[in-house]
């Protein structure tokens, strides 16, 4: 899944992956980074949020490699004007 997300990098509307911290610098190299392999990075606000980030990735898990369609799963975030 990572390749194919990689090579559509450039595409309009990417897979979103959320990320979250209390360092301005160490946020701005992971949304760099995000985005460098195709995502659309996704600040979800300070550290504190983890928490609520971690049952998230646990229903991504499941849904990858317990679901019926296959570990090829991603998300996105969309806001609505």
């Amino acid at each position: 899944m990572f390749f194919a997300v990689f090579e559509a990098r450039r595409k309009a509307k990417r897979p979103s992956m959320a990320y979250c911290g209390d360092d301005r610098g160490a946020k701005a190299t992971a949304a760099t980074l995000i985005s460098d392999i195709g995502f659309e990075p996704m600040d979800a606000g300070p550290l504190r949020i983890a928490r609520y980030m971690e049952p998230f990735a646990l229903l991504m898990g499941q849904l990858a490699y317990e679901g019926d369609d296959g570990p090829e799963i991603a998300y996105r975030f969309d806001r609505f004007a």
